[in-house]
């Protein structure tokens, strides 16, 4: 039984959670004629949402809430203020407070397809996927070409396991973001779970071209070499990996996963062993370090691992893992 090939090594990002601000945007005339302010309001009100859109960008979120908030307090009928009320909300991890916000926008403008999007990236947060879905659904058929909202859903979709409607929806986001790349890496991990191993290849290896220094493009294109028995391939993306993330465990996991392949067991318990170095509670390290311990010899060694290894996926809601890791300890208490 090869243990080695049920432990998965790639890195999931997906990005749920992308919202789209709204520049300052304040048309003097229009606004004093629908709203009636004065001038000497209208600069303050200006003051109020450029400041707060500045603190915004610079991770300010409670100094921007106050500043949308103020500025709300003289013009209450602005969707753009709430739309980036609801983004400050959101950032602070409030997402029914961003909901109410961005549910006001839509309300003042039907047709603001940011608040939308931003409403659906608030739903998913708190796990409606479908009510997400619609949200992103509704932005795009305002602005067809929302290649962010086409992204937005694709993750959403995925969360739901529809991938197939999620590969269609990242071909939509890279069809109107040509240098997407985390469209291109979310695709990519998605035919990985479709099994369609060499269309992720391709994916990881145009989202590097795009950005050449995320680990995990690197790592996960590795982790799908590995499955085509593309050793040297594998070897040579999760080295990079490591190059540029040296503190990330599941790099060297994985690398010791191809060492292993390789007949080079002792070489492989060093990188398991540096994984759990860097992170103690890395599951997979301990498994496959214990099989290693096992092939040779070490079999309190390999028991010690394997046990710990359980425990900790057990604690992580990894049963799969857990379940099998209990399976071969009984099976080396016996022997």
């Amino acid at each position: 039984m090869n243990y080695f090939s049920k432990i998965s090594g790639l890195i999931i990002i997906l990005g749920i959670g992308t919202t789209a601000v709204v520049a300052p945007a304040i048309a003097e005339s229009e606004i004093q004629v629908k709203e009636q302010i004065t001038p000497a309001a209208l600069r303050v009100l200006e003051q109020y949402y450029n400041s707060g859109f500045s603190k915004l960008h610079r991770g300010d979120y409670q100094g921007a809430i106050v500043d949308f908030e103020a500025a709300l307090a003289i013009n209450p009928n602005n969707d753009e203020i709430y739309n980036n009320l609801g983004v400050a909300k959101s950032k602070l991890g409030d997402y029914q407070g961003a909901i109410d916000n961005y549910t006001k926008a839509i309300e003042i403008n039907p047709l603001e397809s940011p608040a939308y999007n931003n409403r659906g990236t608030a739903q998913s947060n708190l796990g409606n996927y479908q009510g997400a879905i619609s949200d992103y659904t509704k932005a795009i058929e305002i602005s067809p070409q929302y290649a962010l909202a086409y992204y937005n859903r694709a993750n959403a979709l995925k969360k739901i396991g529809n991938l197939k409607r999620a590969i269609a929806d990242y071909t939509e986001a890279i069809n109107y973001k040509k240098d997407y790349s985390l469209a291109y890496y979310n695709r990519a991990n998605t035919y990985y779970r479709t099994k369609e191993y060499q269309n992720a290849i391709d994916d990881y290896t145009k989202a590097i071209e795009i950005n050449p220094n995320f680990a995990g493009t690197y790592n996960n294109r590795g982790f799908t070499k590995l499955r085509l028995k593309n050793y040297q391939g594998a070897t040579a993306d999760f080295k990079r990996a490591i190059e540029l993330a040296p503190n990330y465990a599941p790099s060297y996991t994985n690398l010791g996963l191809v060492l292993n392949k390789q007949g080079n067991i002792t070489g492989a318990i060093e990188k398991f062993s540096k994984a759990i170095e860097l992170n103690r509670f890395d599951a997979a390290a301990y498994f496959n370090r214990g099989i290693a311990r096992k092939k040779l010899g070490k079999t309190n060694l390999a028991i010690k691992d394997i046990e710990q290894a359980g425990k900790l996926a057990k604690q992580q809601g990894n049963l799969a893992l857990h379940k099998q890791a209990e399976q071969i300890v009984s099976q080396l208490d016996r022997d």
